[in-house]
């Protein structure tokens, strides 16, 4: 149950978006690849066996019918080697030509020709009785023909029949014959002379139940001495005469044997079929091609409607956490998608009504409070002009002037100035309200402070300012950049024992109005830097930059958060410390 448990656990640690991804490989791709191949493997074995099944027919239908015409000679050779009258003529001892020719064309001219076929090409008998004349179906063994091919073997055999291949040559080429030797030795009492059957088989015939075969089959015949008698392939009937060509040894796995019988005269012989790989190739590219444009619509289309439909459930899934993560932050943004009406829609319909409610809520406190505050701030305010009223600053106002008189007397031009700056600087402080004021009269603020630093300084120090002369009736809050000039003097130029510079840039950019204060002091390194920004943000006790703090609180207070203020620096680099108004926010009334 915990190993369960666990286990559930780590799945729920799993991104949506890797879940959704898994899903996919593991119950959608790989079954579709695993399936479709499986299925060609099955496919390409079915293929196979069914043509070698097929080849193993057409090599049988082959020799079936080359057996069948062998032993339709063999069974004429039987007949004529029973035929008595044929062995009386051949046996008897002409005294003259003219006798035999008077016995030929009485009794022999038409005995052979009753058997001739469309599959037998010659019939003839030989005999070494030299008082016959060699011609037509009959001839002298040593005359026409010189000798009788495979006597020797014929010999040997029990059967007295045998099969032989052999070249006869012609007047001008060898031309190749397969033959069904006989003996004719049944009737001893006409044993005076020898006598021989040779049946010559029909070779085109031979070759046209080879060719039958040659859009699946390359046939070859061969003897009992491994010899090539016959192939399909004519063009090469003459480089194939040797036992087994080495390109059958290539082609071994679709090369088919079959014996033509145990019988005694064909002995050895058999048929050898090469498969036509060309074609089995072609089935199989055929079958893979066919599988794979299946794969890869099984696999596609149900790969776009499942992205389709995940993008769907994954976009808004990531959109209610991103908006959950916002409220988090005190941020209760309205998810603004078309929701949709299943589930996920309904969490996000739930959702907006409940981030309302809450705003709803927040904006009655927050007015509750501000109510609140602003009886405290006036409460305040009020308490404020009482010691401002029991203080008098006339009396300070008018010792600056006593000061400005004398110095004036007695020439002192520098201090007269700087007494003329103090005096505006202090009435400004009293008199100003805490509101928006434009920025060319907060720069003015500024620029007081500056000339009272200058004189204190003199040449140590200096200051410009860069002004976007568009952006002087901006309005701004007040006291916003006096304490950041403040700052720089006190923090970043105090250890700086010359050259300490000040600038005040004001520029209008894309984004709004960005105020910043750019000294050459000291700076801060990574630590200082981010221990500042933390504290400038918390309602901690500070030991310092509290002018930074109340700048960075008057922004808070009068953009809620919209405007961005920012700080940066480096050790022995400076620092630039500086905020950005957005114009959608940006009070630009006079």
């Amino acid at each position: 149950m915990r190993r369960n448990r666990w286990m559930f656990h780590k799945v729920n640690d799993i991104p949506l978006r890797s879940k959704l991804l898994l899903i996919y490989i593991f119950s959608i791709l790989l079954p579709v690849i695993i399936i479709n191949v499986f299925f060609y493997q099955r496919t390409s074995s079915d293929i196979k066996v069914r043509e070698e099944e097929n080849l193993r027919k057409s090599i049988e239908r082959a020799a079936g019918e080359l057996l069948g015409m062998i032993d339709e000679s063999v069974a004429l050779s039987r007949i004529i080697a029973a035929d008595d009258t044929l062995y009386q003529a051949l046996d008897q001892t002409y005294d003259s030509p003219v006798e035999y020719y008077n016995q030929y064309d009485g009794f022999l001219r038409d005995k052979l020709t009753r058997y001739m076929s469309a599959n037998i090409l010659e019939v003839r008998i030989l005999t070494d009785n030299d008082t016959i004349q060699t011609g037509s179906h009959y001839a002298v063994i040593g005359q026409g023909e010189r000798t009788i091919p495979g006597l020797e073997s014929l010999k040997k055999t029990q059967g007295g029949i045998l099969v032989v291949d052999y070249d006869e040559t012609t007047l001008f080429h060898p031309d190749k014959r397969i033959s069904v030797i006989g003996k004719m030795d049944t009737y001893t009492s006409y044993s005076t002379y020898a006598k021989y059957s040779k049946i010559d088989l029909q070779l085109s015939r031979v070759y046209s139940i080879l060719n039958r075969e040659t859009n699946s089959l390359q046939l070859r015949l061969v003897d009992e001495n491994n010899r090539v008698v016959v192939s399909s392939d004519q063009s090469q009937q003459a480089a194939i005469q040797s036992s087994s060509s080495s390109t059958d040894e290539g082609n071994s796995r679709y090369r088919l044997e079959r014996t033509l019988g145990n019988l005694d005269y064909l002995k050895g012989w058999k048929l050898i079929g090469i498969a036509n790989t060309a074609h089995l190739d072609q089935l199989l590219a055929e079958a893979r091609n066919s599988i794979l444009w299946l794969a890869l619509i099984s696999t596609v289309i149900p790969s776009v409607l499942i992205y389709i439909i995940l993008r769907s459930y994954h976009y808004r899934i990531q959109k209610l956490s991103k908006h959950m993560k916002r409220v988090r932050n005190d941020r209760f943004d309205v998810i603004e998608i078309q929701e949709g009406r299943d589930e996920i829609g309904g969490l996000i319909r739930t959702f907006n009504m409940m981030v309302g409610k809450i705003h709803s809520l927040i904006n009655d406190v927050y007015k509750l409070e501000i109510r609140q505050k602003d009886l405290e701030l006036d409460r305040v305010r009020t308490e404020l002009s009482m010691l401002q009223s029991q203080m008098n600053p006339h009396f300070l106002f008018n010792t600056l002037n006593a000061l400005l008189v004398v110095s004036t007397k007695n020439g002192y031009t520098e201090v007269t100035e700087i007494i003329k700056s103090l005096s505006l600087l202090m009435r400004q402080l009293l008199s100003r309200s805490d509101n928006l004021v434009p920025l060319q009269e907060e720069l003015q603020f500024t620029s007081l402070y500056l000339q009272i630093e200058k004189f204190r300084f003199g040449d140590l120090f200096n200051y410009t300012f860069e002004i976007d002369p568009e952006a002087a009736s901006l309005r701004i809050p007040r006291m916003s950049i006096q304490p950041l000039v403040e700052n720089a003097c006190k923090h970043g130029l105090q250890a700086r024992k010359n050259g300490r510079l000040i600038r005040v840039t004001a520029r209008l950019t894309k984004s709004g109005l960005d105020i910043r204060v750019i000294d050459n002091g000291v700076g801060m390194d990574e630590g200082k830097l981010n221990q500042l920004m933390r504290d400038v943000r918390s309602d901690r006790a500070m030991d310092g930059h509290v002018g930074i703090r109340n700048v960075y609180r008057r922004l808070e207070l009068f953009y809620e958060g919209a405007a961005i203020f920012n700080i940066r620096s480096g050790l022995d680099e400076g620092t630039e410390a500086g905020f950005l108004i957005p114009f959608s926010i940006m009070d630009t009334k006079g």
